[in-house]
């Protein structure tokens, strides 16, 4: 039986599109798969989070601790002013959303928004930390991702955990912003409001 034209122009629909389809997906394999030696965002999914999403999450709720003299996880805090019943220093664990993303935590600036607005200073000493100040007190890796490495880089699959000691303590039921801006990434957003009663450790939930 002779082919008909129609068959013909459906074969040849076919082919170029199975053709285009390889090219997009050879596209996108390549892009997934590029290193990233600039430690900036990128990827599909970095893409997705510039457009609607943030770079960084937060696991868990932050920790305040009473703005008092203390070590924490090796790290002296150095309050200015001495008050019990007010929070002088906040822990928060991050971690990358998920996707190919590496996070260069020096080129990420943390920012406290209260009554004012005022940039911290990311320290890699461990003692003393004064305020204003920030570190990175531990990092640790999830399954199936294995343990993380000693850098500041923070990689898929790894979560730090920041201590940041707060320019002016917060008193209780007062609201608060923490923003935490990797270079060429979306800024994480943390806004809560400090309990009724602050304790010597104290989660600041939602």
């Amino acid at each position: 039986m002779k082919k008909r034209p129609q068959d013909d122009a459906i074969t040849v629909l076919s082919v170029i599109i199975i053709i285009l389809a390889g090219v997009a997906g050879i596209v996108v394999l390549i892009h997934i798969i590029t290193p990233n030696h600039t430690g900036t965002p990128h990827g599909l999914v970095a893409m997705a989070a510039r457009e609607s999403g943030d770079s960084v999450r937060i696991t868990g709720n932050p920790i305040g601790y009473s703005c008092i003299q203390r070590t924490v996880s090796g790290f002296d805090i150095r309050p200015q002013t001495t008050d019990e019943h007010a929070i002088g220093a906040i822990q928060a664990s991050i971690s990358p959303i998920i996707g190919d993303m590496a996070i260069d935590m020096d080129q990420t600036t943390i920012t406290i928004i209260d009554t004012r607005t005022e940039t911290l200073t990311k320290q890699k000493k461990v003692s003393p930390l004064n305020p204003g100040e920030w570190a990175i007190i531990s990092r640790y890796g999830n399954l199936p991702f294995g343990s993380a490495n000693d850098d500041d880089i923070l990689h898929p699959g790894e979560t730090f955990d920041l201590l940041i000691t707060l320019p002016e303590p917060l008193s209780p039921e007062e609201r608060f912003t923490l923003v935490i801006a990797p270079a060429g990434g979306v800024p994480l957003r943390i806004t809560r409001t400090v309990p009724v009663q602050v304790t010597p450790v104290t989660t600041i939930n939602d």
